[in-house]
């Protein structure tokens, strides 16, 4: 018997100063645990890191279609309003092809200008079905630029618009 406290130390527990003993199977289940979240995180956050990178690609690849798209209704509209570069009636067998930048600026004169980043083709032709009536076709190509940042967006896509215009006077 503990003669300064008057218990026993067999059936009053652990001596004055001393921890209980532990179960041997209790013993490293706080490490083990804190490994088995840090694994989870790690792959929670790789599996967020990847759909950030599927969600950002995305985005480039929808304002580059949404700019491809403006620039050849852009297109069918000056024709439409019988302006634009060609500053002449549209006539069948004309194709034109301009080099654009990023920002949709003036098209360039003699090649594609430095990180230009859109070709827009225009073709006329004539239509077979309906005489006196011509088949216009833009195309418009967005692809990868001259600078690092334009170089990570996707490879380039293609939008086609197509309408029908009045021939002019005497073609």
């Amino acid at each position: 018997m503990d003669k300064q406290r008057g218990r026993s130390w067999r059936f009053g527990g652990p001596r004055p100063g001393r921890r209980a003993p532990r179960a041997a199977s209790a013993r490293g289940i706080g490490l083990v645990e804190v490994v088995v979240a840090a694994g989870l995180f790690a792959a929670l956050a790789a599996g967020v890191a990847h759909l950030f990178a599927m969600s950002a690609r995305s985005l480039v690849l929808a304002r580059h279609r949404t700019s491809s798209l403006v620039l050849a209704v852009d297109k069918i509209e000056q024709l439409r309003a019988g302006g634009g570069p060609w500053r002449a009636p549209v006539a069948a067998g004309t194709v034109q092809t301009e080099f654009l930048s990023a920002g949709g600026g003036p098209p360039g004169r003699s090649g594609a200008p430095s990180g230009g980043v859109y070709r827009r083709v225009t073709s006329v032709r004539a239509s077979a079905a309906r005489p006196g009536t011509l088949i216009v076709e833009v195309r418009v190509v967005a692809g990868r630029g001259g600078d690092g940042a334009a170089a990570l967006e996707p490879a380039p896509h293609e939008v086609v618009l197509v309408t029908l215009l009045p021939a002019p006077e005497g073609s």
